[in-house]
């Protein structure tokens, strides 16, 4: 009886095809943290209308389709880019805070940290200004980080307040609130002259006489 001499088993070349396949994309080390650093440098720059989803990935060095595999859309994008920038600002902020003793030292860190970080990205505000514009989970991820640095500022208030430096009569967290609205103010509309530190000193000096004891 004669066998035949043909293989039933795949091809060498549709073999490998095949596991190439399986093993899929090679992963791009720190995908994630090129994407969001490089879409953090455009919309500060240009604002969020302006810039493109292509824009961002040739910014990043990945291809579009790598963006919207980790974000979805362009708006989810910014809000992961908003989100994150403000996890590093409290970070940084609850950091530099153990190194400062007096309440205009600390009032001064906060100041100079978010001042610092939005003095170049002044079109985050775009969006800022109506959070409801941000994709509903990211939304409420954004109110939870930015509650998160409102209380810093009414932690330093409160104590100041329980030693009697300043008024005890106060409400703490209304009163950060109106400090963050200085920056924000500062930040949108200031005059291109206006150095960053002049614009630090004002706003503590101008808070702080307000909030001391009579």
């Amino acid at each position: 009886m004669i066998r035949s001499s043909k293989r039933t088993t795949t091809p060498v070349r549709t073999r490998r095809t095949a596991e190439k396949r399986k093993r899929g994309r090679r992963p791009i080390p720190m995908l994630r943290q090129r994407i969001i650093r490089s879409a953090t440098e455009l919309f500060g720059a240009k604002g969020f209308e302006q810039v493109l989803t292509d824009e961002v990935a040739l910014h990043a060095g990945v291809g579009k389709g790598s963006v919207y595999r980790q974000f979805g859309s362009k708006e989810q994008l910014y809000a992961a880019t908003v989100i994150e920038g403000f996890k590093q600002l409290c970070n940084q902020i609850e950091a530099a805070l153990g190194d400062v003793q007096s309440d205009r030292e600390r009032l001064t860190t906060i100041v100079r940290h978010a001042m610092a970080y939005f003095w170049d990205r002044r079109q985050f505000f775009v969006l800022l200004r109506d959070p409801t514009k941000l994709p509903r989970a990211e939304e409420t991820r954004y109110r939870t980080e930015r509650g998160h640095l409102a209380r810093l500022v009414s932690d330093v208030l409160r104590q100041a307040g329980r030693e009697g430096r300043i008024r005890a009569d106060l409400d703490y967290e209304l009163l950060a609130e109106c400090l963050l609205g200085m920056m924000r103010g500062v930040q949108r509309y200031q005059r291109e002259t206006v150095r960053l530190e002049d614009a630090i000193d004002a706003i503590v000096s101008l808070f702080l006489d307000g909030c001391k004891r009579n």
